[in-house]
Formats: structure tokens, C-alpha cells, sequence
């Protein structure tokens, strides 16, 4: 028999008002997409998301940081489907800071999904595997890279199977052969940079292990 200790003994009170503020964000950005098919097609790995999330709640509550992380980055990821990975009003400050002459906010999603899910996924690994310290890190990164290079492989399969036509916008290649590895690059960058900070502030003692 379960007991009380397994389930929130507060209110959630930051939990609900971080799903009010992604869902007010999510149904502004859900007003004359680009295109509502491929919009659609982005959002279908949100909406699991979201539900994962809501339904584990009560027996798998995650820290404050890590709902506001995976929210930061359900909003940038939003944010892009909204003009389906298109030119946002954002880019033209990217790539003056940045260079280059792809659009790069897709790029800063990737790079956001290391940056704010390593943790995330870290907080899990420590408490469903009880792994610690650098080993938590290391599977961490581990499973950023696994999804990643998943999700990757999701995009594809959609392509062809839902919507070849909408293929070469639905991946947002824009023309690079190396789109998949460069985005998987930055998501492991973006997952070693947070990690290893994480673990320098851990080495200072000041965060837990």
C-alpha cells in the first residue's frame, strides 16, 4: 500500500502557475500558424509532453528549476512551430551575433534542449537509477545525445510517412547536409556546458549531489 510520503505534501502552486503561463503562451502562438498542418505535426510531441507531465505529477513531482526549464523550452520550441521553423523577427540579431547564412533559431532550440533539459533528465536519472555526481552527469548527456538523435529520427518518418510534401519544411534542413549532426552537436554542447557547471558549483558545495 502506498503511503503519503510518495506524494506532494503542498499545494502545487508554481507547477500550475508555470502550466497556466505555457498554455496562455501555447494558444497565442496556436493563432494563424504558417501552416496549421505542419504546426500540428510539431505539436504532437508537446501535447505528450504536457501529458506525461500533468498525469506523473502526483507520483513524480520534479523540482521547481527543472518544470520551469522543460517550460522555457516547450516556449521556444512554440515559438518556431508558430512559423514553422521559418524566419522569426529574432534571426537577423542571431546571425549578427552568430554569422552565418542559415536561419539560426532553429539552431537555438537545439542548442536550448541541451541547455534546459540536461538537468531535467539528470534530476530523473538521480532519483529512478540513483546514480550520483559525475555518473548522473555523464548519463545525462548520455540520454540528451539518444534523444536527440531520436527525435531526429521521428522527423524523418514523419516526413515520409504523414507528409512528404511538407518534407523539407518539416525537417527545416535549409539546405545543410549536416543539419541533423550540427543540431545534435549543439544539443550535447549545450548539455556538457550546463552539467559541467552544475558539476563545478557541486565541487564548490554549493548545490547537492
Amino acid at each position: 500500500m502506498k503511503t503519503a510520503k510518495s506524494l506532494p505534501t503542498t499545494k502545487p502552486v508554481f507547477p500550475v502557475f508555470v502550466l497556466l503561463a505555457y498554455g496562455t503562451f501555447w494558444a497565442w502562438m496556436a493563432i494563424s500558424p504558417a501552416n496549421r498542418f505542419d504546426w500540428l505535426l510539431e505539436n504532437l510531441l508537446i501535447f505528450l509532453c504536457v501529458g506525461v507531465l500533468i498525469g506523473t505529477y502526483r507520483l513524480f513531482p520534479l523540482s521547481h528549476g527543472s518544470y520551469a526549464g522543460i517550460a522555457l523550452f516547450l516556449a521556444l520550441h512554440t515559438y518556431g512551430a508558430h512559423g514553422s521553423y521559418g524566419a522569426t523577427p529574432i534571426d537577423p540579431l542571431l546571425q549578427l551575433l552568430f554569422g552565418g547564412g542559415r536561419l539560426p533559431y532553429d539552431r537555438l532550440v537545439h542548442l536550448a534542449y541541451g541547455v534546459l533539459l540536461a538537468g531535467p533528465i539528470r534530476e530523473m536519472l538521480v532519483r529512478l537509477a540513483g546514480v550520483r555526481g559525475l555518473a548522473a552527469d555523464a548519463l545525462a548527456v548520455a540520454v540528451v545525445l539518444a534523444t536527440g538523435a531520436f527525435y531526429e529520427l521521428i522527423e524523418m518518418w514523419v516526413a515520409e510517412l504523414v507528409a512528404p510534401e511538407l518534407g523539407a519544411m518539416f525537417l527545416g534542413a535549409q539546405g545543410d547536409p549536416w543539419d541533423a549532426q550540427h543540431d545534435m552537436k549543439l544539443e550535447l554542447f549545450g548539455a556538457v556546458a550546463v552539467l559541467g557547471l552544475g558539476a563545478l558549483l557541486r565541487r564548490l558545495n554549493l548545490f547537492a549531489k
